[in-house]
């Protein structure tokens, strides 16, 4: 008989040979070690994949409380996939820029310039000369080389001139003899003298050029006794000044050598207000 007919033979014949009495014990036995065994390991995988999904989310924590409760894992993992969110995500540490503290802006206080236009702390001209002057212009400068020359050309004709007196600057003067005693005349020229109109010229007449004209006759400042100071006091629009003045005397403070001064008021007026001092605007 072949090897392997044999040996099938001794293995039929050691097998009728058992006692299978007991065998149903034996299988039961078994069958339940090995549920058990199935329900470990499914429980360990849950809790396995509980943890993996709650690490990658950074959620430690929640993994933590989740292992607490195998009723909660359970329900997790025979639900199927858990749905992303946003807490789930990976989250990047934000990062802190630097800030520029913000400066304080001063706040504008509202005032009434929207509805009256600007306003200065300057006087204000009188309601004469409120609309003559240009106040949206600056003022031009003055060549005051050009005032002594211009203002003894300007002077009446046949009025001796025997002293003449130039500072270089805006004020320049002479004094006149006609054969009835000296007389001092002075000439002041400035460029912009707006910001004083409320003062200087608050009744003072407004030219039709809108020139305004102030004119006045006073006692002398300068303690000559019985000294008389006639003026005429004009304003352009640009704010250009002109001062003529005349005295009944050779200086102030001396005393009077004639009843008035040279020049009369009209001839004061019509030197101060001559087109001939715009010649000086550069």
């Amino acid at each position: 008989m072949p090897f392997e007919d044999e040996l099938s033979e001794e293995l039929r014949r050691t097998g009728e040979t058992f006692d299978l009495t007991g065998s149903t014990t034996v299988v039961d036995g078994a069958l339940e070690r090995g549920r058990r065994t199935v329900r470990r390991r499914r429980t360990a995988a849950v809790a396995g994949s509980v943890l993996a999904l709650a690490l990658v989310g950074g959620g430690g924590a929640v993994a933590a409380g989740l292992l607490d409760r195998p009723d909660h894992a359970a329900n997790v993992a025979s639900s199927g996939p858990a749905a992303p969110s946003a807490t789930a995500a990976p989250t990047a540490t934000p990062t802190t820029t630097p800030t520029a503290t913000p400066t304080a802006t001063p706040t504008a206080v509202p005032t009434d310039a929207a509805k009256d236009g600007p306003r200065s702390d300057k006087p204000v001209p009188g309601p004469s000369s409120s609309t003559s002057l240009d106040r949206g212009n600056p003022a031009p400068s003055l060549d005051y080389t050009l005032l002594m020359p211009t203002f003894l050309r300007l002077l009446p004709e046949g009025l001796p001139v025997v002293e003449k007196t130039d500072s270089g600057g805006e004020f320049a003067s002479v004094v006149v003899d006609d054969g009835e005693g000296r007389s001092l005349v002075q000439i002041n020229v400035q460029p912009d003298m707006r910001d004083a109109a409320g003062d200087l010229y608050g009744e003072a007449t407004t030219l039709p050029d809108g020139t305004l004209l102030a004119t006045s006759k006073r006692p002398g400042e300068k303690g000559g006794a019985g000294v008389l100071w006639w003026s005429a006091d004009t304003m352009r629009p640009d704010g250009m000044r002109v001062v003529v003045s005349a005295f009944n005397s050779g200086a102030q403070s001396t005393p009077a050598t004639r009843p008035e001064p040279a020049l009369t008021m009209d001839q004061l007026t019509a030197l101060a207000t001559s087109p001939e001092w715009l010649k000086l605007q550069q």
